[in-house]
This record gives C-alpha cells, structure tokens and sequence, in this order.
C-alpha cells in the first residue's frame, strides 16, 4: 500500500478521500452543512428579492 506524506493514511484502506486528508470527517459534515444552509438562505433571498421585482 501507498502511504500518502504526512496524513499517517495508506492509500487503499477504504478510509476515503475525505479522511486521507488528515481533517476530521465531523468536520466535513459541518462544513457541508453550514455550506448548504448559506445555499439556502442565498437562493431565497434571491427568490423573494425577484418577486418584489416584478410586481
């Protein structure tokens, strides 16, 4: 197996992509989850923002 430099992970071991990068994976999950709550409140705002628009 291949150890990656500097993550501690060999490469192969079904650890994933995510944890091979030496971060947490409940990091990951909380960036993903504050990333798709900002996605959120952006695409509403801009909903509510092109419906005063056009009336």
């Amino acid at each position: 197996m291949y150890k990656v430099p500097g993550s501690g992970v060999a490469v192969g071991t079904g650890v994933g992509s995510l944890a091979a990068t030496g971060a947490g994976v409940v990091w990951w999950v909380v960036a993903g989850a504050v990333l798709l709550v900002a996605g959120l409140l952006l695409t509403r705002a801009s909903r509510e923002r092109r419906a005063t628009a056009d009336e």
